[in-house]
C-alpha cells in the first residue's frame, strides 16, 4: 500500500495514484481545537491575568521570555499535524515559526529577521500576531540588528522538531516541512516594501547580503528536516497582491531566483519535491516558480484574480496545483454544507485529470469551521477516485 509520502510524490511527477491527493493547512488553535479537543483555560486568559503580564513585563526579552514563545508556536505546528491525521489528510503543511521568539513589550512579538508584531487574539482566545512594522530600514539598522537567527544552531532545533514529528506522524501523514523565513517575504516585512524598493536600486550590496543571509538559513534548516525524514518541502514566501506581484517579476527573478534554484536543486539531489506556497495573484510568476525548480505551489486564493483552470491548461503538466478552497466563505460556519461539496467536485472535475493537483484549504484562518474540511474530504475520498468521471 503506497505510504502518504509516497503519494504527495507521485501524484507531483504526473502520476494518477488510487484518488485525489489531500492537503491540510492549520496553523491557527481554534479549528485544531475543534478536532482535538478545548483547553479549559485560554491564551487570552493567561495574557490578561496578573501573573502573565508581570512575566511579559519581567521576562519578556530574556531567556524565559524566548522559551514560552517557542513553546507556543511549536504548539500551534504540533496541534495542527496532530488534527490533519486525526482527519484523515494525505499530507499537512507544518511550519516552525522559531524567529517569533520574543516579546519586547508586553503588546508585541519580535519577529528575529526584523520586525516588530501586535499579539493579537482571535474571536476564541488564542493567540496570534498582526504585522506591525519593520525594524531593519537602512543598511546601518541591518548592521547593528542582535537577533538573526543563527542558521547552525536553528538547524539543529529544526532537525530534533521534525525528527520529533516524524517518528510520530511520518507513517501516517506526509509532513510537507517549512522553517519560517521566506526569501522575499522576510526581507519586505523587516525593510518595508517601499524602503525594499529603494535600497534595491540605492544600496543592492545590502539587499544582496540580505539574500544570502536567508539563503544560507533555509538551506542548512531544509537539510536538517530532510535528515529528519521530511522529503517534501513547502516553502512559504509571498511575493503577490490578489491582483498580481508586489514587484516586478523580472527583479523578482533576477534577485532572488538565483537563490530559490539553488535551494531547489539541493531538495531535489536527495529526492526531494519543492513547494512554494504564496498567496495572492502569481499568474506572472508561475513560469519563474517553473524556471526555480519547484515542483508545485501553493494556494491559488480564490479570492485574488488568479484563474486557476487556465493554469492547469498552461502549467498543468509541469507545476503541481494545491489549494483553492476557500477560508474566507467556503469552508467557515457560513457556508452551506452543499456548498463545500459542489466546489470540491468542480476542482477535481477540473483539476485531477493528470495527476498534479492536491486538494486543501488556500490558507489557515481561525474561522475555519472543520466540519466543512471533513465535509470537502469525504467528497474527495467518493470522487475523486481515478479515473475521474465527474
Amino acid at each position: 500500500m503506497m505510504n502518504p509520502t509516497e503519494r504527495v510524490i507521485s501524484v507531483s511527477e504526473g502520476k494518477e495514484v488510487d484518488r485525489v491527493t489531500t492537503m491540510s493547512v492549520l496553523y491557527d488553535q481554534h479549528p485544531a481545537h475543534q478536532v482535538l479537543g478545548f483547553p479549559k483555560k485560554t491564551d487570552k486568559d493567561l495574557y490578561e491575568s496578573w501573573y502573565g503580564q508581570l512575566f511579559l513585563k519581567r521576562f519578556g526579552m530574556g531567556l524565559l521570555g524566548r522559551k514560552i514563545a517557542q513553546k507556543d508556536v511549536e504548539k500551534a505546528a504540533h496541534l495542527g499535524l496532530e488534527a490533519a491525521v486525526k482527519l484523515g489528510f494525505d499530507a499537512a503543511w507544518v511550519i516552525w515559526g522559531n524567529a517569533f521568539s520574543s516579546f519586547p513589550d508586553s503588546n508585541t512579538i519580535q519577529d528575529d529577521w526584523g520586525s516588530y508584531n501586535d499579539i493579537i487574539f482571535d474571536n476564541y482566545g488564542n493567540a496570534s500576531y498582526y504585522y506591525r512594522k519593520p525594524k531593519i530600514t537602512t543598511p546601518e539598522e541591518y548592521e547593528e540588528w542582535l537577533f538573526f537567527p543563527d542558521p547552525d544552531k536553528t538547524a539543529k532545533k529544526t532537525y530534533k522538531f521534525f525528527k520529533k514529528l516524524f517518528l510520530k506522524f511520518g507513517d501516517k501523514i506526509c509532513i510537507c516541512g517549512d522553517v519560517y523565513c521566506g526569501l522575499y517575504q522576510s526581507m519586505f516585512t523587516s525593510i518595508g516594501i517601499e524602503k525594499l524598493a529603494y535600497n534595491i536600486r540605492k544600496q543592492p550590496k545590502f539587499i544582496k547580503n540580505f539574500i544570502s543571509r536567508l539563503e544560507e538559513f533555509s538551506i542548512k534548516t531544509f537539510m536538517a528536516m530532510m535528515d529528519a525524514g521530511v522529503k517534501v518541502i513547502m516553502k512559504g514566501d509571498d511575493f503577490s497582491f490578489k491582483t498580481g506581484p508586489q514587484m516586478n517579476p523580472k527583479i523578482l527573478d533576477k534577485l532572488w531566483g538565483p537563490s530559490y534554484i539553488r535551494l531547489c536543486e539541493a531538495i531535489h539531489e536527495r529526492g526531494g519535491k519543492a513547494f512554494v506556497h504564496s498567496c495572492g495573484d502569481n499568474t506572472k510568476l508561475f513560469d519563474y516558480f517553473i524556471k526555480w525548480g519547484f515542483d508545485g505551489g501553493h494556494a491559488f486564493e480564490p479570492t485574488s484574480n488568479v484563474d486557476i483552470y487556465k493554469e492547469k491548461k498552461i502549467h498543468g503538466a509541469k507545476f503541481t496545483i494545491i489549494g483553492n478552497m476557500g477560508v474566507d466563505y467556503l469552508l467557515t460556519e457560513n457556508s452551506k454544507p452543499e456548498e463545500v461539496v459542489e466546489k470540491t467536485k468542480e476542482l477535481i472535475k477540473n483539476l485531477a485529470p493528470g495527476g498534479r493537483f492536491i486538494l486543501a484549504p488556500a490558507h489557515s484562518h481561525s474561522e475555519v469551521d472543520m466540519s466543512k474540511e471533513k465535509i470537502m474530504l469525504e467528497t474527495a475520498w467518493e470522487y475523486g477516485k481515478y479515473p475521474i468521471t465527474l
